[in-house]
């Protein structure tokens, strides 16, 4: 077998704790410490806003080192970070002591355990196999949405939540981190490989020089894809905060809202392996504006407040074109920009993508309280898809790549 498989396995392995903790299980803290410190929810979501915060003037940085550094020691120190923040949170002596913590460590973590790091490796071990490798390692964060919630949740019923954070720090330590160790290499010729497990390097990306971080910020392709992507990112992000108040505003029971946000990362789960093997046969422009439609047409559905059935088909069909999010993104950006400045790149974007995001959760609850409804905020939603569409037409491929990806 390829040896770039067990990098997808490692990266896979790192994204589904990372994530998993960060995206899916931080709410799972949210009333014990509440309880434990006498701390308002708005004081406990700090940790979130350092998080977000830290990871706009981090993530260029970060970039920056992935296309100068050793990934596995980048990796093996996020593993460390990271289970050392989790010790250290366990031991916190008020909500200041835990937000401070989860702040830096998760910040640190998520950077370099996440897609910055995941992705960029993955698209050094193949070339055109891309897509799917991709899809497949992006799948770690809907096993960790699936998978760690459940887990920590048994931990905190039976052992309270600073047991949880212990036991998930030994975890990191004694499993992710000598995977990172073991398993993590930043390129193929470090091993005396070619992408895809070719005898040639027969890879145009490879040839493709690095630039500087001033190139990047002037090339047209860095907000063309940098734009397309935060607006989908901001509709989908900002749906995903509102889904469950949406649904029980539409008489929905809070139980079956909730069952909702399963389907979406169940098929999502799906649309990361469906979309990331398309990506390497169709173009990437075509899959990106797939998953646009797709997200249009749930939208579509939950405008028209229908039956349970329907809103769960909806969801379906949203949880499926978020899985061609990240694949695709990711493939993008290495045929044109090239893998020797994939890192600089990702980790520049980041703060464009981010800065998209922020306030879409902001807007869409002002939009309820003015209105009543969210009807409003899903015609705006819809407004921003087909902008990022018309956007991606500006997207000028390389000739190279346009068989595969074009």
């Amino acid at each position: 077998m390829f040896y770039g498989w067990r990098i997808v396995s490692g990266v896979f392995i790192a994204q589904l704790f990372i994530i998993g903790f960060m995206t899916y299980s931080f709410g799972l803290f949210m009333v014990p410490l509440q309880e434990e410190f006498g701390a308002s929810r708005a004081q406990v979501n700090l940790g979130m806003t350092a998080v977000t915060v830290a990871g706009l003037i981090l993530s260029p940085v970060i970039g920056s080192l992935v296309d100068r550094m050793s990934i596995r020691v980048l990796m093996t120190a996020g593993a460390i970070i990271f289970a050392a923040g989790l010790y250290g949170m366990s031991l916190s002596q008020s909500i200041w002591h835990f937000v401070v913590i989860f702040g830096i460590s998760v910040s640190f973590g998520s950077l370099l355990l996440g897609p910055l790091t995941g992705s960029t490796t993955v698209s050094r071990w193949f070339s055109k196999k891309r897509g799917q490798a991709l899809g497949i390692a992006a799948v770690g964060t809907s096993v960790g949405g699936l998978l760690l919630p459940v887990v920590i949740g048994d931990w905190i019923a039976e052992a309270g939540w600073r047991n949880a954070l212990l036991y998930l720090s030994y975890v990191v330590m004694l499993f992710v981190l000598p995977l990172m160790i073991l398993v993590i290499r930043s390129h193929p010729s470090e091993l005396g490989m070619y992408p895809d497990g070719a005898e040639t390097n027969d890879s145009n990306e490879s040839a493709v020089p690095a630039i500087d971080l001033k190139a990047i910020l002037r090339h047209p392709a860095y907000w063309t894809i940098g734009l397309s992507i935060g607006l989908i990112f901001s509709v989908y992000s900002a749906l995903m905060a509102n889904l469950v108040p949406y649904a029980e505003d539409t008489g929905i029971t809070l139980e079956a809202a909730s069952l909702l946000m399963g389907v979406i990362a169940g098929f999502g789960l799906a649309g990361k392996i469906i979309f990331g093997m398309a990506a390497d046969k169709i173009s990437l422009r075509l899959g990106l504006w797939i998953a646009i439609v797709l997200i249009l047409v749930g939208l579509g559905i939950l405008l028209l407040e229908p039956s349970y059935a329907l809103t769960v088909v909806a969801c379906a069909v949203i949880g499926l074109a978020s899985g061609g999010m990240l694949p695709v993104w990711g493939a993008m950006l290495a045929v044109v920009f090239g893998v020797a400045s994939y890192g600089k790149v990702m980790g520049l974007m980041n703060p464009l993508i981010t800065l998209l995001v922020m306030p879409s959760f902001v807007i869409t609850g002002y939009i309820h309280d003015l209105t009543g409804s969210y009807s409003n905020a899903f015609w705006l939603y819809c407004g921003l898809l087909v902008v990022s569409a018309l956007i991606l037409f500006r997207l000028k491929m390389p000739a190279s790549s346009a068989a595969a990806s074009n």
